[in-house]
C-alpha cells in the first residue's frame, strides 16, 4: 500500500483515539556494524549499536525481506549501525528499486567516492553531518582528523554527483550542547547547496540530553532552523516538530508508522527501544502476521509521552497526527524529490500527504 493511502488510513484510527496501524515505511536496520564511533550513538539503552552485535541475513534472505516489505509500504528506509560496512548494500537497494521502492539511505556517507552504485540506487540519501570543521567532527566520529576529512570529501562528491543520478541529498545534525555552531554550519551548507536538512536533539536512552533543556543557545538554533524552514529552505519536520523539540514537549508516539526491522529480520516491537524482537518477518510470512504475532505475545503499544524527541518518531507521529501541515511537507517534500528525480532523470511517484 502507497503512502497517501496508509496515511489516510491512519487518520480514521487517529481520530478515534487509536493507534494508526498502517506503516508509511519501514526502517530496516541492515547492520548494528561500524567503523566509527559517534559520542551520541544510543541504541535506546545508552549503547552505540557496534557493541550490540546482531546476526545479519545474507544477500538472498535480505532481498527476501525486502520483497515482503515492499508488500505493505512503497518506502523503505536503510540503516545501521553503518550500512555501508556491508558490501552487498548496492545490491539490496538495487533489488528494493526494482520492486518498486523508494529508497532512503541513512549513513555517515564515509567512502562513497569509491561505491558509485550505492547513489544510483539511493532516491533518498540521509547523510549524517554534524559540523563541517574537520577536527570538530573527528572528535564527534571518534577517528582521527583525516577520517573526518575523507568524509566530508564524500560529502563534497555525493553533492557533486547526486544531480546525476538523481538522488536527493538531505543532511542530518543532532544537536549536542558542545556543537550548535557546527550545526549551524551544516545548515547554511544545506541551504547554499540546495539540499535537504533536518535536525535532532541527542538523545541519551530515550530522554534529551539534559544539558539541552533550558539551553538558550539550542533553543536559538532551533528557533534559526524553524526560521529558515519558513523562508522557504528545504527543512523537514512540520513546525510543530521543531517547537516540540525546542520545548521538549509531550507528544503521543506511534512507532508504527515506520517499524523496525533488525539485522537478522525479527520485528521490534513496538518499537526499537522497547528492545522486544522475538518474531521473525521472514518466518511470519508478512509483516501483518509479524505484527499480530507480536501483538498476542506483547499486547498493545503502551502510550509513551516526554521521551524519543528524535525525527524518526517524534516528527512521523506529529505528521500523521497533524493533516494540513502534512500535506504542507508533503508538498515541499515532493518539490525536493521531483528536483533530484528530474536531474538523473528518473521517474518517481511522489507520496501526496
Amino acid at each position: 500500500m502507497g503512502f497517501f493511502a496508509s496515511y489516510l488510513r491512519n487518520l480514521g484510527s487517529v481520530a478515534a483515539g487509536r493507534q494508526p496501524g498502517r506503516p508509511l515505511l519501514f526502517s530496516y536496520y541492515i547492520t548494528h556494524r561500524c567503523n566509527l564511533g559517534c559520542r551520541y550513538c544510543s541504541d535506546g539503552e545508552g549503547k552505540r549499536f557496534r557493541d550490540d552485535p546482531l546476526p545479519e541475513l545474507g544477500t538472498d534472505r535480505a532481498c527476501e525481506l525486502v520483497g515482503i516489505l515492499a508488500k505493505s509500504a512503497d518506502t523503505l528506509d536503510v540503516t545501521g549501525g553503518e550500512p555501508m560496512v556491508r558490501d552487498d548494500l548496492e545490491a539490496i537497494l538495487a533489488h528494493a528499486r526494482r520492486l518498486g521502492l523508494r529508497t532512503v539511505l541513512n549513513t555517515k556517507g564515509l567512502g562513497l567516492r569509491d561505491r558509485p552504485g550505492i547513489l544510483r540506487n539511493a532516491d533518498v540519501l540521509v547523510l549524517s553531518l554534524d559540523t563541517l570543521d574537520p577536527a570538530r567532527l573527528a572528535a564527534i566520529i571518534g577517528r582521527p582528523e583525516a577520517t573526518a576529512a575523507a568524509m566530508l570529501g564524500d560529502l563534497r562528491f555525493a553533492v557533486r554527483e547526486a544531480p546525476a543520478t538523481g538522488t536527493a541529498v538531505v543532511l542530518s545534525a543532532v544537536a549536542t550542547p558542545e556543537n550548535l555552531d557546527g550545526v549551524r554550519d551544516v545548515l547554511a551548507f544545506a541551504e547554499a547547496e540546495g539540499l535537504g536538512f533536518h535536525l535532532s536533539p541527542e538523545i541519551r536512552g530515550t530522554a534529551p540530553n539534559p544539558a539541552l533543556r533550558g539551553h538558550d543557545g539550542y533553543r536559538s538554533l532551533v528557533d534559526a532552523v524553524s526560521a529558515r524552514k519558513r523562508a522557504g529552505a528545504s527543512v523537514l519536520g512540520i513546525p510543530r516538530y521543531l517547537e516540540g523539540i525546542r520545548d521538549f514537549t509531550d507528544f503521543r508516539c506511534h512507532p508504527l508508522l515506520m517499524p523496525v526491522i533488525r539485522p537478522d529480520g525479527r520485528l521490534y516491537y513496538p518499537c526499537l527501544e522497547s528492545k522486544q524482537a522475538e518474531v521473525s518477518v521472514l518466518d511470519a510470512g508478512g509483516y501483518e502476521a509479524a505484527l499480530l504475532e507480536a501483538r498476542r505475545r506483547h499486547g498493545e503499544i503502551p502510550d509513551c509521552r516526554g521521551c524519543c524527541h528524535l525525527f524518526c518518531h517524534m516528527a512521523i507521529s506529529l505528521l500523521q497526527r497533524h493533516p494540513l501541515a502534512a500535506l504542507r511537507e508533503g508538498r515541499r517534500y515532493n518539490r525536493m524529490i521531483r528536483r533530484a528525480a528530474a536531474g538523473g532523470g528518473r521517474h518517481v511517484e511522489c507520496a501526496s500527504a
